[in-house]
């Protein structure tokens, strides 16, 4: 399998984690020219989720999170932005939002949330 099945096989293994969570996924591989893609956006009553999965075969490298650079974070905020524009039901008031990352190394996840302030 090469990386980018990997990585596919990892972003859906994290929706079926947030489905159980009681999320609904509205988007997934939401892309915005340029600037990139957030992998999944769910929402959980008034909470909204810009979820970035990162997926590695071991730890040997550190958690995989470490990947979400500067650069990452410009980028994940220009499209949330985007998807507001897009879906002016979600700019509001009344929702959360949030930059969770959800991390896959091997068979273990773990859920990082407010990655970003």
């Amino acid at each position: 399998m090469n990386n980018h099945q990997y990585g596919n096989e990892g972003e859906s293994l994290a929706r079926d984690f947030i489905e159980q969570h009681g999320f609904t996924v509205i988007e997934q591989n939401f892309r915005y020219g340029r600037y990139g893609e957030i992998d999944i956006i769910a929402q959980k009553e008034k909470l909204l989720v810009f979820f970035e999965v990162k997926t590695r075969h071991s730890s040997a490298y550190g958690n995989p999170s470490y990947a979400i650079t500067g650069k990452k974070i410009k980028a994940l905020r220009a499209v949330a932005t985007y998807f507001l524009l897009k879906n002016p039901e979600y700019n509001s008031t009344h929702y959360t939002l949030r930059f969770d990352c959800i991390s896959i190394v091997g068979h273990t996840i773990e859920w990082l949330q407010d990655i970003i302030r």
